[in-house]
């Protein structure tokens, strides 16, 4: 996988296969190889990139299984794209156990070209007992391990695991570990019909956390794009569906918020490809052929059009809100993301340090939102904000600025905390411009409240016993790079410079070298070399560090990005977007730049870049 772009677990991605890229996140339609609803052209203009086909029908077709062998999967199919090709498993869960075996079909979808093939997995239902799903689960892998020999076809290793989380996590690391080269998440089919979406989160999220980043997450059958935007900011990759055919047959229309009868429908959005061309009352009283194909023509599109809202999302970094906002159109989906709150400890990692948009509060679920995850982690427990604190008066401070005669006055005079009351949450008042306490927008700005004047505060005889600006960098410092990481980095005697038009601070340098800037757009520090070494001698091994090996590191040194198979070693810790020091085995500092992954994901890519490098000690 090369990433593209990313939120959270979210990603904007690349997957090479024999017969071209796939771009993620996307949906593979399912075609019956017997029976075309819509034409391979027609799929194509709606942006698909890649199909899923049945080897078992093919196989069992003497005419289907002759063409195929003979000319190949991608004739038989008329398409020259990517093709997966699914195994039998439903077919020998519904029916019992099929002629033939898993070597033995699994060959047979590598001769016929296939560019995934699924191996013959074990199927496992919501009802299956935990025993028989563990069984499940053992068999699968068994029946990977056993296909030998290199192949020409990338190997599709499914998850399965039923409704048991510690069975999804084990079945996803098992797989992770075999030559398997695709993910999927199989034996969910049943929950998405039940409206089950809640469990079907913490089967993603049981899978995904414990699967390999390098390898795509696919949901088989998650292709209702009501569900979409959730499944994939836990991190699904590529769906699969037969869905708009399905619904289509029973006179039923995809939504983006949900599904439609055409019985109750009265007029077509205009957005749909069938507007104009159809009053609802003449496709009921159509052919039921005709009026199949129309409505999965429509039901096609509609999913098409989700994934591209998906993908247009996480370019934005928008797709939290947008899953935050769409789970209030269905009960099911909001059950299901007050279930994704529950894990908002184990997601928060992956999220960036900062992204573009300001972050949206809707109510007291948005407390859990990762960010804010993130700002509790750092307060709670923290030795300096513990004690008795302060509370900056109410109309003394609004985002973007805070009274200066308050700081004068009261801060730069007291050695206690001060707190800002933000969100539900007392948040140091030295955070004030970072993200997201600045840029926020909730409800407060909408409501109608009495104006508060900053309040009247009595001259103080007390001396000054610290400085506001330095206290702010260094507990940017503490937030970004660790504990007493501030003090170190930027010392007293700490030189600040600040924009003559805002007031905000811009540099910070020592003796006359520049150790960091702040930026403006997201409040956060940017180190330079020299800031660099002061944070690598105030932290301890592998911490904020991503150690390259000696062949990558004279590029690095001058200025060159880093590349994931140059990286020997990382701190797993490391959250995406924050500075990271870039050094060679012996711990010297090569560069200073931006990481692209986690740690935790570090520990599985295989290639692509994973840090951006900013500031480098040799020149070109």
């Amino acid at each position: 996988m090369d990433l593209i772009h990313r939120e959270g677990l979210a990603r904007v991605a690349k997957f090479s296969t024999p017969h071209g890229i796939i771009s993620t996140p996307t949906i593979m339609p399912v075609i019956n190889p017997n029976i075309r609803t819509i034409s391979i052209e027609d799929m194509k203009k709606m942006g698909m990139e890649a199909i899923i086909t049945n080897s078992y029908i093919i196989r069992r077709n003497d005419d289907l299984r002759n063409h195929a062998l003979e000319k190949g999967l991608h004739d038989l199919m008329g398409f020259d794209g990517p093709i997966m090709t699914d195994s039998g498993t439903f077919q020998s869960y519904v029916y019992g156990d099929i002629e033939y075996g898993n070597i033995e079909i699994v060959d047979f979808q590598e001769k016929i070209g296939s560019d995934i093939s699924t191996i013959l997995d074990i199927f496992s239902v919501p009802e299956d007992s935990h025993d028989k799903a563990e069984k499940a689960v053992d068999e699968t892998y068994r029946r990977m391990t056993e296909l030998s020999g290199e192949r020409q076809t990338i190997l599709a290793g499914p998850i399965q695991g039923s409704i048991y989380n510690d069975l999804r996590e084990k079945s996803a690391k098992l797989m992770s570990g075999t030559k398997a080269g695709y993910l999927p998440i199989g034996g969910v089919v049943p929950l998405l019909e039940q409206y089950r979406y809640g469990k079907l989160c913490e089967i993603i999220i049981n899978s995904k956390l414990n699967a390999s980043f390098d390898k795509p997450i696919h949901l088989f059958g998650g292709g209702h794009p009501m569900f979409m935007g959730m499944a994939v900011l836990l991190g699904v990759d590529i769906f699969d569906s037969a869905s708009y055919v399905k619904y289509a047959r029973d006179g039923r229309l995809l939504f983006q918020e949900g599904t439609r009868d055409l019985k109750e429908l009265m007029e077509f959005p205009m957005w749909s490809p069938i507007y104009g061309k159809y009053t609802s009352k003449e496709l009921r009283e159509s052919p039921v052929e005709e009026r199949t194909k129309v409505l999965a023509h429509h039901n096609l599109f509609t999913i098409f059009m989700e994934l591209k809202e998906i993908r247009e999302r996480i370019y934005e970094q928008t797709l939290w809100q947008y899953v935050e906002e769409k789970s209030r159109a269905h009960p099911a989906l909001y059950a299901a993301f007050k279930n994704i709150l529950k894990y908002k400890g184990k997601i928060e990692p992956f999220f960036e340090l900062y992204r573009k948009p300001p972050l949206y509060y809707f109510d007291e679920s948005s407390e859990c939102n990762p960010y804010f995850e993130r700002l509790k982690k750092f307060i709670s427990g923290n030795p300096r904000f513990e004690g008795q604190g302060n509370h900056v008066p109410e109309g003394a401070w609004q985002p973007s600025r805070l009274s200066g005669k308050f700081i004068k006055e009261q801060y730069e005079k007291s050695s206690s905390p001060y707190f800002i009351r933000w969100m539900g949450i007392d948040v140091p008042v030295e955070l004030e411009e970072a993200y997201p306490i600045e840029q926020i927008i909730d409800t407060a700005h909408y409501m109608e409240y009495p104006s508060h004047e900053v309040p009247e505060i009595s001259p103080s005889k007390k001396e000054k016993i610290r400085d506001f600006d330095l206290e702010k960098i260094r507990t940017l410092c503490d937030f970004q790079f660790g504990r007493g990481t501030g003090r170190e980095v930027f010392p007293d005697g700490s030189e600040i410079t600040k924009s003559r038009a805002t007031g905000r601070i811009r540099t910070v340098s020592m003796n006359g070298k520049f150790l960091a800037t702040m930026r403006a757009h997201d409040g956060f520090l940017g180190l330079n070399i020299e800031g660099g070494k002061r944070l690598l001698n105030a932290r301890k091994y592998p911490s904020n560090r991503v150690v390259v090996n000696e062949d990558s590191a004279e590029y690095n040194a001058k200025g060159y990005n880093v590349f994931r198979k140059f990286v020997i070693d990382f701190d797993p810790d490391i959250i995406p977007l924050n500075d990271v020091l870039v050094v060679d085995s012996e711990d010297t500092l090569l560069a200073v730049g931006r990481a692209m992954l986690s740690g935790i994901e570090m520990a599985t890519y295989s290639g692509g870049m994973v840090v951006s490098v900013n500031h480098h000690t040799k020149e070109r």
